[in-house]
C-alpha cells in the first residue's frame, strides 16, 4: 500500500509555496493542512508535536516525519526517483544549485523579510516598503540575467534553483486577486512592486508558480 504525504502548511509563506511547486512538479498527490494565524507567530503546537519543532512546512510520509522546505525538496528527490529530478547526477551542477539556494535563503529573503516586518508592524511605511521593492529589483538582476538565454535558472528544464526562488519573486508581483487571500497578501500587493526591466523574470516565475494549485489561480 503507497504511503500517503501530509503537508502541514501556512499557506502564503514562500517556503511553502516551495514545497506545493516540487509536489505539483513530480504529481505527487498529497493532502494540504494548513495552519490558520491570527497573529504572528501564532500558535504553533501542532508543528511541535508532530516534528519537535515550530516551523512550518512538515511534511508527513507514512510515519516518517520531514521539515525544512530544503529537506523537504531533497527527500521528495531522494524517495520518489521516478519524478521529474529537481536536483542533479552531476556533482557540479549540484554546488550550481546549491549557491541558487544559498542566494534565495539571503539576497531574496532580504527583501521579503523586510517588507513582512512593514507588513505585520500595522502600518507598513510606504517608504520603507519602497525600499525593499527596490532590493527585490536589484537581487533580481541575477535572475533576469540568467533567463536571458535560457527559460529556467539552470537550463531548459525546470529545477531546485528554480523551486525555491520564484515564490520570493512572486510576491513582488502579486495581482488583486490575491489580496482576498488575507491581509498579509494585500499588504504585499499593494506596497511590494519587482519593478521594472524583469519581463523575462516576470515571465519565469508565471511557470514556475503554475504548478503550485494555490498561486497559480491568481495568474
Amino acid at each position: 500500500m503507497t504511503k500517503s504525504l501530509t503537508l502541514h502548511e501556512i499557506t502564503g509563506s514562500p517556503n511553502n509555496v516551495k514545497v506545493r511547486i516540487a509536489l505539483g512538479i513530480k504529481g505527487l498527490d498529497y493532502e494540504r493542512v494548513p495552519l490558520a494565524i491570527d497573529t504572528f507567530p501564532g500558535d504553533r503546537s501542532l508543528p511541535l508535536a508532530i516534528s519537535g519543532q515550530p516551523r512550518l512546512p512538515v511534511l508527513k510520509h507514512g510515519e516518517t516525519v520531514i521539515f525544512d522546505s530544503r529537506g523537504i525538496l531533497r527527500y521528495l528527490d531522494a524517495n520518489f526517483r521516478d519524478t521529474h529530478p529537481l536536483y542533479s547526477e552531476d556533482y557540479e551542477a549540484m554546488g550550481e544549485i546549491e549557491g541558487w539556494e544559498l542566494f534565495s535563503m539571503t539576497a531574496l529573503s532580504g527583501p521579503v523579510s523586510a517588507m513582512f516586518g512593514q507588513v505585520m508592524s500595522g502600518s507598513p511605511d510606504p517608504k520603507a516598503c519602497a525600499e525593499a521593492s527596490n532590493m527585490l529589483n536589484a537581487q533580481t538582476d541575477r535572475i533576469e540575467s540568467a533567463l536571458e538565454s535560457r527559460p529556467y535558472l539552470m537550463g531548459d528544464e525546470i529545477k531546485a534553483p528554480d523551486v525555491v526562488c520564484a515564490p520570493s519573486v512572486i510576491l513582488g508581483m502579486l495581482p488583486e486577486a490575491a489580496a482576498a487571500a488575507g491581509p498579509i497578501h494585500a499588504a504585499f500587493q499593494h506596497f511590494f512592486k519587482l519593478g521594472e526591466r524583469r519581463e523575462r523574470t516576470r515571465d519565469w516565475a508565471r511557470r514556475v508558480i503554475s504548478h503550485d494549485p494555490i498561486s497559480r489561480e491568481w495568474f
